[in-house]
């Protein structure tokens, strides 16, 4: 059915990050950045957005350097094979308590708002089955299906987003505020899991088809990112006020049903919205399985074939981790003030260092040498 499983296209590889990136987080960004920043909250959006623009360079270079290369490998190149192996455990286990989170929150508002007397077991085992026969094959099969949905999902998205500028009223924006130091570090907190994925940079490089490449390409996919979710907070804050957006549930969605077309548009514009959230939310556990069962295959120094039986280890894990949390609200907490500090940890600080590393044994070989 494909030719390669293994190997992904640039393009592909940006279609599949746009879907990871605009997950559950999309949803409640707005209201939340309004909450702790006010009429600042888009500009705590584009700050924290171009951040991880930053960092989405820092994580490309590894592979950029190594495409041949895991982190797995890199941690045990910089720090040793115990220590690295340990490290890379660490790296496995963000990996799953951020799918985690992420399937129970997903599964928690569709029953709130579809599918209320579905038990929460069903939901979670289903997603998780779904998303793991679709990488059972490999990972080509849902880059090939991302980059078909793309032109599907992001062009009306736009068009929607001006549409909705078209029928803004009063502009609540103003005047304009600037952010202040403790929002902009609560604000920078909230946008980091729209872009948790970015963890999956670490151990993308082998299955890119032009490694050397995606540097740029990722680095564009997040300033797409920033964009939309600037323009998407931007327009929320316009029509509705930073004191009544704080307050919204899904600001995002909530906002869409201002507009209405007729003809070949859908009657309800917001179904658009909540129709691509759904499909980014299965890419991105999709993703998580596939990313964690190669980091365990890395660990255990195994063939590709042994991804498969690691993915039967995986799905339990999730389901029995989805379980835990006594609600939405609960793990949506833990998400918004834990895991942004095993983000840094992950995503920055570790790469950054592990760069450091490698610049100054490359500077010392070159003293050798001269």
């Amino acid at each position: 059915m494909f030719s390669d499983n293994h190997k992904i296209s640039l393009r592909q590889m940006q279609a599949l990050f746009c879907f990871y990136f605009l997950g559950t987080a999309s949803l409640f960004l707005p209201a939340e950045l309004a909450e702790g920043s006010g009429r600042a909250c888009w500009l705590v959006m584009l700050i924290g957005g171009l951040l991880a623009a930053f960092f989405s360079l820092v994580l490309t270079l590894l592979g950029k350097k190594e495409p041949t290369w895991t982190v797995v490998e890199w941690l045990r190149n910089t720090f040793g094979g115990v220590l690295g192996s340990v490290l890379a455990v660490f790296i496995a286990g963000k990996i799953a308590v951020d799918a985690m989170l992420e399937v129970r929150i997903f599964t928690e508002i569709l029953r709130s708002t579809m599918l209320p007397h579905t038990p929460l077991w069903l939901m979670v085992g289903t997603l998780l089955a779904l998303s793991a026969f679709g990488v059972a094959r490999g990972i080509e099969g849902q880059a090939r299906g991302a980059e078909i949905l793309f032109f599907f999902v992001f062009p009306p998205f736009v068009l929607l987003l001006f549409a909705v500028a078209l029928t803004a009223g009063e502009a609540y924006f103003l005047p304009v505020q600037l952010p202040k130091l403790d929002g902009l570090r609560r604000g920078t907190a909230y946008v980091q899991p729209l872009f948790q994925a970015m963890i999956f940079l670490l151990f993308l490089p082998p299955f890119l088809e032009k490694p050397e490449k995606g540097q740029k390409s990722l680095f564009g996919v997040c300033l797409l990112t920033t964009f939309l979710m600037t323009a998407a907070t931007f327009l929320c804050l316009t029509v509705y006020g930073a004191e009544s957006l704080s307050h919204k549930i899904f600001p995002t969605v909530q906002v869409m049903e201002r507009v209405r077309f007729s003809g070949i548009f859908l009657g309800r514009q917001d179904i658009l919205l909540l129709w691509f959230w759904m499909v980014s939310a299965f890419l991105y556990v999709s993703g998580a399985l596939f990313f964690g069962s190669v980091c365990c295959v890395r660990l255990c120094r195994q063939s590709g074939q042994g991804r498969r039986y690691w993915l039967l280890l995986w799905v339990p894990l999730l389901f029995i981790g989805a379980m835990i949390p006594q609600d939405l609200a609960a793990a949506y907490d833990f998400r918004n003030k834990i895991q942004p500090i095993f983000s840094a940890l992950t995503t920055a600080l570790l790469p950054l260092l592990v760069l450091g590393v490698r610049i100054v044994k490359e500077r010392g070989k070159r003293r050798e040498t001269a």
